[in-house]
């Protein structure tokens, strides 16, 4: 009962309005597991104090579902980090650019507050606005090995 089912995002559509859930029926009502929703209570989803086992209203599982959706954007020198969780500029405003085909790439830098890897995929036209905020380094792309298999 408890397992994710294969879904990216989980979807509010299920969810009632005007309904109080335990952890494991939220987590059956929007495709996901206990220990999501359990992680998504520690990161912020309110639930109805002083209970046992813990409650969530369906009106703030909908909204905090729908703030998740809209998320946090990156602006045009940002990238997203995964182990903050939330857009970062680049440490000491550099990155690299690694050109993927003539109209695109992937920018590459390290996260300001963390040091981990970040990557965003841009165009060759995003890159010269960019420049003008980061310091970037064209990198030529590594090749893949042929023949192995």
């Amino acid at each position: 009962m408890g397992k994710p089912r294969g879904k990216r995002h989980p979807s509010s559509r299920r969810v009632k309005l005007h309904r109080s859930y335990r952890v494991d029926e939220a987590a059956s009502a929007v495709d996901s597991c206990r220990a999501t929703i359990r992680r998504w209570i520690k990161d912020g989803l309110p639930t109805v104090r002083d209970t046992r086992p813990a409650l969530i209203l369906g009106s703030d599982l909908i909204d905090y579902l729908d703030r998740k959706r809209s998320g946090p954007k990156c602006g045009l020198a940002e990238c997203y980090c995964f182990k903050c969780r939330s857009p970062r500029r680049p440490a000491l405003g550099m990155a690299d650019f690694i050109l993927m085909s003539e109209r695109g790439g992937n920018l590459r830098a390290l996260c300001s507050v963390c040091g981990c890897l970040m990557h965003k995929r841009i165009s060759v036209v995003t890159l010269t606005a960019i420049q003008d905020e980061l310091a970037v380094q064209i990198v030529e792309r590594q090749q893949h090995l042929e023949g192995t298999g």
